[in-house]
């Protein structure tokens, strides 16, 4: 019998092209497989472990040019060892920058050494509290560094190896220290409602550049500096009285006037942020406005938190 070429179903046997293949045995009406089905393996995603934020770990209070390009309190008229006297480019500059090269007003006599490294310094306006117009000193601003390439007997050159602002002639050097920017764990600022800490007190009484409305990230000076127990790495909370601890400043019209409030009156702080402390003197210290809620001035108070 010759078979025609196709496909009959029948029951169990399938006729494909003159040839039969054995079909699966149906069974309530499905197909059962003769040969053994492959293993079928659940696998169970692994999400990745988040990445934990580390707040409580010790991070950098701020950056080299918070600490490198600001200043300091001194006495008036302190003396430093080299004054810049003239400069290579002269002629064709009044101010230098980095790379910049000049010639100082000593060298051998007073024992310079090639490879000696200087912070560029000039002597600014004298610094009064902002509240009490006390004396506070003078400040002396940060222009840069600067490194001896060459000494003569009583003169050398010297190469501005950085520079923060321009550079003038009769600027003076003082030997370079680095500074090291401190590390610390920041913990939750202060709000509305929270109490004095108790600790020491202050005021801001100066901002970088002579900035007057102050910011995240703005660096300042304080009056309370080592002598009321301030360390590097230290935070400060900034605030203030918004009707003042002895008169209270109220519109009247279209004017402001100030009058006494009544006897007893007591007004809670108003928080203005934080300030991390970068280094400090004897009695000032540099700090940058790590938070800042409100604008923040000049005369605002500090406490050691």
């Amino acid at each position: 019998m010759r078979l025609r070429r196709g496909f009959v179903v029948a029951g169990s046997v399938l006729w494909i092209s003159g040839g039969l293949l054995a079909q699966a045995p149906v069974v309530g009406g499905q197909y059962q497989a003769n040969s053994q089905q492959p293993e079928v393996k659940t696998v169970t995603r692994v999400e990745p472990r988040a990445t934990r934020l580390t707040e409580s770990a010790p991070q950098p209070l701020g950056y080299e040019t918070n600490v490198y390009c600001f200043g300091y309190i001194g006495p008036p008229h302190e003396v430093f060892p080299y004054t810049i006297v003239s400069a290579e480019s002269l002629i064709e500059q009044s101010d230098f920058t980095t790379s910049d090269l000049m010639y100082l007003d000593h060298g051998l006599d007073r024992g310079l050494k090639v490879g000696d490294e200087f912070w560029i310094v000039t002597e600014e306006d004298d610094v009064y509290h902002p509240k009490t117009n006390h004396y506070l000193g003078r400040f002396y601003r940060l222009r840069g560094r600067a490194v001896t390439l060459s000494v003569e007997e009583r003169t050398a050159t010297v190469r501005i190896s950085s520079s923060c602002t321009d550079v003038p002639v009769l600027a003076t050097l003082k030997p370079f220290e680095p500074i090291p920017i401190p590390l610390a764990r920041k913990t939750p600022p202060a709000v509305a409602g929270d109490p004095p800490s108790g600790k020491a007190t202050g005021y801001i009484v100066q901002a970088q550049d002579g900035v007057v409305c102050i910011g995240s990230d703005s660096v300042i000076l304080v009056d309370m500096g080592a002598d009321k127990g301030v360390q590097p790495g230290d935070f400060l909370t900034i605030f203030r009285y918004a009707a003042g601890r002895e008169y209270g400043i109220r519109p009247v019209g279209a004017a402001w006037i100030t009058k006494e409030p009544p006897p007893g009156m007591q007004v809670p702080r108003t928080y203005l942020g934080e300030i991390a402390v970068l280094f400090v003197g004897d009695r000032w210290a540099v700090g940058r406005v790590s938070d800042s809620y409100r604008l923040i001035e000049v005369g605002d108070q500090v406490e050691l938190k």
